[in-house]
């Protein structure tokens, strides 16, 4: 027998721990993994507060940066204030963060896509769920978020590759810094803390293959394959308190709901679409009424800065402006076929610029030319987006004002004689209905925890059959936000008994 082949039999009669201590390596145990998004519902809970806002901007694009005195800058304004990004990485030497200037930081800025913005969106809705994210973190697989991006079916890549890019990806969201500047003009002082918005630790996991020289049959040495898995651990830093510490900061609590079709739209194909999608997202929540402006949009996303704006309007350029708007029609049909609803405002958004798929067969007359200045009056057009018909509905539930939560005192014998006398003088039988008719669409904060109680279920149990954010519930609990009729419905069907029960005591 040759020598490769006795060193091949006595390798396979090796168990695993024993070959991983041979070569060098130490077997680890498995990190505990967030289960996937849109498991159960196609959105997922996200935050809606000005850093994510601005971070999810952030990553769309290198157009949106500044460069302030040799530093790339991303700014934006809210109140009395502003936050601010930089770009920082890890001094392998010292293991300090660090402030990234010049080409050095424009090369990683140069990488920021709508893809980085959809792990920027991935992350903040993972923190979205946790209760102190400041505190803590979460850890993401990466076989489950190639489902997520609806990466499964690519053929260009293989499973390790795309491991790979997911990683590529964190690491991207990962060089962005926070600084929130908060400004006292009564008292002309400023106050700014700068860190790192994010902490990041990626783990791969493969295949090793030891190998063995034939001249040289006691030497062993090991190549990695390629990896088979990923895990990704995100945790948010100290500038997410203010945003979600219900028990100090209530009122800031802000959240809105990211569809998972957003995640999957091809940023390669359609960049405008995958842009608008991630801004939307955030502000649907923000801006209930839907109502935009064409060329705040664009500038919002990095299609109209001043020096873009002055290249639109030279008289050479008319191709640039035709080329724009079909990219905007199309970006808007890309919208609405996964279920946006888009309108447009007649007075300000006349017919002759309207896309061509929004107007009646009679109108749509391909090549029909736009009228002489319509660029101005475009970019002055408004134009109304919101989210897919389901999410409109969850959001009003999430920013309805609640019923009182106080329990209701028993009726004095008095009162209850009176309540009778009325009803003698009254239509009996109406009363009952519109007694029954009430109780079914109202449930009171305090009659749902006591009926959950009866069931046996927790908040989050209900949460997560509802398909909602975990800390939902609790405000419908705790009387900071109202149910609405399509969960009243679903509280209905499932705890009738308990509910009947406490509403009758």
């Amino acid at each position: 027998m040759a020598n490769s082949d006795r060193i091949k039999n006595n390798y396979e009669s090796l168990y695993v721990e024993d070959l991983c201590s041979l070569v060098g390596l130490v077997k680890k145990t498995v990190p505990v993994t967030k289960p996937p998004l849109f498991q159960t519902t196609d959105d997922a809970p996200v935050m809606t507060s000005h850093p994510y806002l601005s971070g999810a901007q952030a990553c769309l694009g290198k157009t949106l940066w500044d460069d302030i005195e040799g530093v790339p800058c991303f700014r934006r304004f809210f109140g009395q204030g502003f936050i601010e990004h930089n770009i920082i990485k890890e001094n392998p030497e010292t293991n300090r963060i660090e402030l990234v200037a010049g080409n050095a930081a424009w090369e990683i800025i140069q990488k920021f896509n709508p893809e980085v913005a959809y792990m920027f969106l991935v992350f903040a809705s993972c923190a979205t769920d946790l209760d102190q994210p400041w505190s803590g973190a979460f850890t993401i697989k990466g076989t489950d978020l190639i489902k997520t991006f609806g990466w499964s079916n690519r053929t260009d890549l293989s499973l390790g590759n795309k491991l790979k890019k997911l990683g590529i990806l964190a690491q991207q969201v990962a060089h962005l810094s926070i600084t929130i500047n908060e400004l006292d003009l009564k008292r002309m002082k400023y106050s700014a803390e700068i860190q790192a918005m994010w902490r990041l630790k990626l783990r791969y996991e493969g295949d090793v293959s030891p190998t063995v020289e034939h001249n040289q049959p006691n030497k062993v040495s090991n190549e990695t394959d390629e990896p088979t898995e990923l895990f990704i651990t995100v945790g948010a830093n100290d500038w997410v308190r203010p945003f979600q510490d219900l028990d100090n900061y209530r009122s800031l609590y802000e959240y809105g709901l990211l569809a998972k079709s957003t995640l999957q739209i091809n940023p390669y194909q359609n960049p405008m679409a995958a842009k608008l999608a991630v801004f939307l997202t955030i502000m649907s929540r923000i801006k209930i009424d839907g109502e935009y402006k064409v060329g705040t949009l664009l500038k919002r996303i990095g299609y109209l800065s001043e020096t873009q704006l002055q290249e639109l309007q030279s008289t050479s350029n008319r191709y640039k402006r035709k080329e724009l708007i079909e990219q905007w029609d199309n970006a808007l049909l890309s919208l609405q076929d996964l279920g946006w609803q888009i309108s447009f405002d007649l007075v300000t958004y006349p017919e002759s610029i309207q896309p061509i798929w929004v107007l009646p067969e009679d109108k749509n007359i391909e090549g029909q030319r736009r009228p002489n200045g319509w660029l101005n009056i475009w970019l002055e057009a408004k134009v109304i987006i919101k989210p897919t018909t389901k999410i409109q509905e969850k959001l009003e539930a999430i920013n309805a004002p609640a019923l009182p939560v106080s329990k209701p005192k028993p009726y004095s014998e008095t009162n209850l004689k009176t309540v009778l006398t009325e009803s003698k003088d009254s239509h009996p039988n109406q009363q009952k209905t519109t007694a029954l008719e009430n109780s079914q669409k109202l449930i009171p904060g305090w009659a749902l925890e006591e009926a959950l109680k009866l069931r046996g279920w927790t908040k989050s149990h209900l949460a997560e059959r509802l398909g909602l954010q975990k800390s939902l519930p609790g405000k419908w609990c705790n009387g900071t936000r109202k149910i609405q009729a399509l969960h009243l419905k679903l509280l209905w069907e499932w705890l009738a008994p308990e509910l009947n029960q406490v509403l009758s005591e």
